[in-house]
């Protein structure tokens, strides 16, 4: 994925955790990884079957965590 492709999304994402800071909520964002879709193209290295359990279970493992964190569907930290 191209970088330019993510700086706005985190950009907004890291002003509304500032601006709650003192708010316990879980703030993610997920990266499902190149997926066979329409938009990611029949070269994609993933199928939805294979990013989906992994975007649910990262989901679930951070679920209550406070926080803001750019994770992808491996529940890796994506470098922003």
């Amino acid at each position: 994925m191209q970088p330019r492709l993510l700086e706005r999304p985190p950009q907004i994402m890291r002003g509304y955790a500032a601006r709650y800071a003192d708010a316990a909520h879980t703030l993610l964002l997920m990266c499902p990884g190149h997926v066979r879709t329409e938009l990611g193209g029949p070269g994609a290295a993933l199928t939805v079957e294979q990013s989906v359990p992994g975007v649910v279970d990262t989901v679930e493992r951070h679920s209550g965590e406070p926080g803001l964190r750019f994770l992808d569907h491996q529940d890796q930290p994506v470098p922003w």
